[in-house]
């Protein structure tokens, strides 16, 4: 197809999804400004994975009681011996049907909770459309996650190598690919941000990226994401830039111009709708996907049968689920 003939044909269509990264220090403004989008008429549903009590900002930014029920809080509790959210959100982005979250420790069909009658929350991805946002707050503490369960065969005082940082990066990837194809709806992952020493023509200069993960990820976790934006306090007050010029030492950039700094409100209109991700007049027509759509990479099921310590012992474990239940076992 020739370029100017797809160009026709991007533009009779509706928008396809995006996926948006905003990152930056803590209490720069990330969750407020997410937030926003439930004021948004385009918008119809946010389903919120809270790994830093993000609900508790969301809660007192002012937003009417019609724009809070738009927002779905699933709440995933990490422990220091039980990585919940990086076990949660690998089901979330692999499951062919929905799925209950409890509402107590954000464990997938968690049978404590079910034993209690504590309640429970449905999530599918394959039932998200083009109106709806799907956020995780924050990437970095998913990278914090998925290393304690890298480190859960070994002991509290070891430094981790490369055999933990593998399956923490591997499967960071595969719910960034899942994000970066936005099949079925837009995603937005907050996180914090890294500072770096770079070298260039002998100039050595500070550099400022996406935390995610360890330092080696995090340099390249920008490219699972059409929008990268960076907020920070200036004067006093928050700011937010999108632009791929916005400031040097920052890594920031958009597929479509996204230009938030030039907008007069620092919020999500300036993305989703200034931006193109969302029509202004389209906040009736859904996309939804169909019911046989499922995703395209195949994650590591959590929750599967006991490995015996044995079998551990003499065999490298790499998946998830086996070392889960490996720590059961000791």
């Amino acid at each position: 197809m020739k370029l100017n003939e797809l160009a026709k044909a991007v533009a009779r269509a509706l928008p396809p999804n995006h996926s948006i990264l905003c990152y930056g220090p803590p209490k720069s403004g990330k969750t407020e400004l997410i937030g926003t989008a439930a004021k948004l008429p385009e918008i119809h549903n946010i389903y919120w994975f809270d790994l830093e009590n993000g609900s508790e900002t969301l809660l007192h930014m002012g937003l009417t009681e019609d724009e809070l029920a738009k927002i779905t809080i699933f709440r995933l509790k990490d422990r220091p011996d039980k990585p919940i959210a990086i076990q949660t959100m690998l089901r979330v982005f692999s499951a062919k049907q929905a799925i209950n979250i409890c509402d107590e420790h954000g464990i997938v069909e968690c049978i404590d909770c079910k034993r209690l009658g504590v309640g429970s929350t449905p999530f599918w991805l394959g039932q998200c459309t083009h109106n709806d946002l799907v956020v995780i707050d924050s990437g970095s503490q998913l990278g914090d996650s998925a290393l304690i369960a890298a480190c859960m065969q070994t002991g509290n005082t070891m430094k981790p190598g490369w055999d933990e940082y593998g399956p923490q990066g591997k499967w960071l990837a595969e719910i960034l690919t899942v994000i970066q194809q936005a099949a079925w709806t837009n995603f937005i992952v907050l996180t914090h941000e890294l500072i770096y020493e770079e070298e260039i023509n002998g100039v050595k200069r500070d550099k400022i990226v996406p935390l995610m993960g360890s330092k080696n990820f995090s340099l390249k976790v920008a490219k699972y994401f059409g929008t990268v934006v960076y907020l920070h306090m200036f004067l006093g007050k928050h700011a937010a830039g999108s632009s791929t010029t916005y400031k040097n030492e920052t890594l920031t950039g958009s597929r479509l111009n996204v230009a938030i700094e030039k907008s007069k409100e620092k919020d999500m209109r300036a993305i989703l709708i200034e931006g193109g991700i969302l029509r202004q007049d389209n906040s009736s027509k859904e996309q939804v996907a169909p019911a046989s759509v499922r995703p395209a990479v195949a994650l590591v099921a959590p929750v599967v049968s006991a490995v015996p310590v044995t079998e551990v012992a003499a065999k490298k474990v790499t998946s998830l689920a086996a070392i889960l239940n490996a720590k059961k076992g000791k």
